[in-house]
């Protein structure tokens, strides 16, 4: 249970009111992190300007940047954003294969291409100052570019903070995600 209130549209300041209304227009629903964020309205209106330009915009596909999310938040057990990316990812369509090695950290999957970037994502998180000049030639190899690993390397880090104030914030599994993922048959593996 969150410590902070789950702000309602009759409570929301108009600019919060404003990223509420267009969260919806893209999700069809409102997911309770935005609703806690807006207990400071800036922080919601900047956390979701930065999921548009980060996850939805660029030269990765937003597909790719969603499993590079999911990836970091099972990494890092994050109930709340394991279940909403598991959820976004299979609504994206991505094969249960690929989420299911996703969800074992395995990262042994096709194609090949997007297994060598999680698979760099992952050690990026753990210990970024060690990343060698191989791992980069490895990505390169894979047909990756430039462009493409600093997407990569940016979205581990909105991950990271987006998964730091979930956890924070003691953010519950939204409804509408848990039911998904039940009816789905989508499991976390982990409690």
């Amino acid at each position: 249970m969150s410590f902070f209130d789950i702000i309602t549209d009759e409570q929301a300041e108009q600019h919060a009111l404003d990223v509420f209304n267009d969260i919806d227009d893209k999700f069809g629903t409102i997911p309770v992190f935005y609703r806690l964020l807006a207990t400071a309205p800036p922080l919601v209106e900047t956390y979701w300007l930065n999921y548009n330009k980060v996850i939805l915009e660029g030269a990765l596909p937003a597909v790719v940047k969603e499993l590079i999310f999911l990836a970091i938040a099972r990494k890092l057990k994050c109930r709340y954003c394991s279940s909403a990316h598991l959820a976004i990812c299979d609504i994206f369509e991505i094969d249960r294969t690929t989420l299911t090695s996703i969800m074992e950290l395995s990262i042994d999957f096709q194609p090949t291409r997007t297994a060598a970037l999680l698979e760099f994502c992952l050690v990026s998180l753990d210990n970024p100052s060690n990343i060698t000049d191989q791992q980069y030639k490895h990505l390169y190899d894979s047909g990756i570019n430039d462009i493409e690993i600093m997407e990569a390397l940016y979205t581990v880090s909105f991950a990271n903070a987006g998964i730091y104030m979930a956890k924070m914030m003691k953010v519950d599994i939204d409804n509408e995600v848990a039911q998904y993922l039940s009816q789905n048959e989508l499991s976390i593996g982990f409690i």
